[in-house]
């Protein structure tokens, strides 16, 4: 009973926020998954990777990703001109 009633909670958390469970799932869907060679290469966030095997012998087949996104840090570093140890250069 004390577990049915954690469930209802939870479920009357996310309506009240305003996300379904399916909206969550939604949201963690890549912009890249699922596309064709063709479009995943016109689309700039997106990397196209080759069908390759892996060490225990199973193959991969090929696919679309999105891009990593840099962090602030690193954005910040590249901006300033260089490295911020403060060693002798």
């Amino acid at each position: 009973m004390r577990r049915a009633l954690a469930g209802f909670g939870l479920f009357v958390l996310m309506v009240v926020v305003g996300q379904t469970p399916l909206m969550a799932a939604e949201a963690a869907v890549s912009e890249c998954k699922g596309l064709e060679q063709s479009a995943c290469a016109s689309n700039q966030r997106c990397s196209w990777v080759k069908a390759y095997k892996t060490t225990k012998g199973r193959d991969v087949a090929a696919f679309c990703r999105k891009k990593p996104e840099r962090k602030a840090s690193t954005e910040a570093k590249a901006a300033s001109g260089g490295s911020q140890s403060g060693g002798l250069q």
